[in-house]
């Protein structure tokens, strides 16, 4: 702080105390004169102090010595220019980070994460109308030459499961009773109808083996294994048991009163029964993963496009104390603008400063980085469950194919997932640590 003395002289004669002109150069001490005859007690330091406050331009030259003290010491007054235009400098580098990666569409990261998602969401509909496709030329081979084959052998098993249950009521009711002779007939309407799939049964893969040659895929996309897993195991089974109701149902039918019923006999009969609706299962089991498959691929509900539209008020604000810590930093620069009068101006404004900076922040960070994040999140969840299914199902229907035929397997190696972009988030990392920078910049 500048201080200032007051030096007193004394007059040769007269009572008045009188006051030079003050001094031009506002570092020098004010004069004051008093005259000899002056007592000693008007000339005490409060008579002094009191009579300052009477010069109405010591505040004015007190601010002036101030100033002049700032802007004639090198070292306060690059810290005051510096700090001032450190903070301008700041402020502006962060406008430009924010219009180039949020507000203009034409540079913005968030223009490119949306170009990111349309793409990805381009790839799956790429990747659903391939697999579309595939599921046409399953579904195209199947019901030109399996669906006949299964349709067929199915409807001859639902009809020997039926005609058993009606047997296994007349050999009941043979145990304490004569049958008629419309029972009679029913025995005999079975022992025709397990002779018949006996006959289906023992020709079945053949007739589907024969129907491989014929098909214009040639032996892709052929279902000759229809009977997987435990099926092979079923189609045996019930071989054995329709030899086994043929031998018993010929014997009981030809000499019903002799023949003897065995417990054995509904045994047999349930497990007859049992097999049939597991190898009605079986021959079902790969319509049914087509069919799956199918409602997989119409059901699915891609993310929709990114849009973003920054928060145009509090971005206003922000731009306009950009151009408000620009245009005083000129003036103070320019000697425009007194170093009292830019402390008073950031007393006023410099807090709104701030909190408009928090505030624009917190609004993108909300509105921008909060619906990223969850976008992303769900476009990962979405392609994540799409491709595993997809490969699921395809590796499910490969089970199905000749042993030899890749078709499958090479649908899922041309699909574009295994080249797929790394999502690349610097950009927006970039931008979190200016923006942390800034605000802890400008707070300082």
């Amino acid at each position: 702080m500048v201080a200032y003395n007051v030096c007193c002289e004394v007059t040769g004669s007269g009572n008045a105390t009188e006051s030079n002109q003050p001094c031009e150069c506002v570092n020098e001490c004010e004069f004051i004169s008093f005259s000899t005859t002056i007592s000693s007690g008007k000339l005490s330091p409060s008579v002094i102090l009191d009579s300052i406050p009477d010069s109405s331009d010591i505040p004015k030259r007190f601010v002036a010595a101030e100033e002049t003290r700032n802007r004639v010491e090198a070292s306060l007054m690059i810290k005051t220019v510096s700090l001032l235009t450190n903070t301008a400098e700041v402020h502006r580098l962060m406008r430009i980070e924010i219009n180039t990666d949020i507000v203009d569409a034409g540079t913005s990261w968030t223009t490119a994460l949306s170009k990111l998602m349309t793409s990805l969401g381009n790839m799956m509909r790429g990747h659903i109308a391939d697999s579309t496709s595939l599921l046409n030329i399953l579904n195209e081979v199947y019901l030109k030459h399996v669906n006949y084959l299964v349709t067929g052998l199915s409807a001859q098993l639902q009809d020997c499961d039926r005609l058993a249950a009606e047997v296994h009521i007349i050999i009941n009711r043979a145990k304490s009773s004569s049958i008629s002779a419309a029972e009679v007939s029913r025995l005999q309407l079975l022992l025709h109808a397990f002779g018949y799939l006996n006959i289906t049964l023992g020709d079945f893969n053949t007739m589907l083996g024969a129907e491989a040659f014929e098909s214009s895929h040639g032996f892709h996309y052929f279902p000759k294994q229809l009977l997987i897993g435990d099926c092979t195991r079923l189609l045996n089974n019930i071989d054995d048991l329709v030899v086994w109701q043929l031998i018993w149902i010929e014997s009981f039918a030809s000499d019903i009163n002799e023949t003897s019923i065995q417990d054995v006999i509904f045994v047999n009969i349930s497990n007859f029964r049992n097999n049939l609706a597991n190898l009605s299962r079986c021959l079902l089991s790969y319509k049914e993963e087509l069919d799956s498959f199918e409602y997989q691929l119409s059901a699915l509900k891609l993310t929709a496009d990114f849009n973003y539209e920054p928060p145009t008020t509090t971005l206003n604000r922000f731009n306009m104390d950009g151009q408000w810590l620009d245009s005083i930093a000129s003036q103070y620069i320019a000697n425009s603008l007194l170093k009292l009068d830019l402390a008073t101006a950031l007393h006023a404004n410099g807090s709104d400063v701030l909190t408009n900076v928090d505030q624009l922040y917190s609004d993108i960070e909300l509105s921008l980085f909060s619906k990223v994040s969850d976008l992303i999140d769900e476009q990962e969840e979405n392609m994540v469950s799409f491709y595993s299914d997809l490969l699921q199902r395809v590796t499910s229907i490969q089970r199905y194919m000749f042993t030899n035929d890749t078709s499958l397997e090479q649908f899922m190696r041309r699909l574009s997932i295994w080249r797929m972009p790394i999502l690349n988030l610097q950009k927006s990392q970039v931008l979190l640590i200016i923006l942390g920078t800034t605000l802890f910049l400008l707070h300082v």
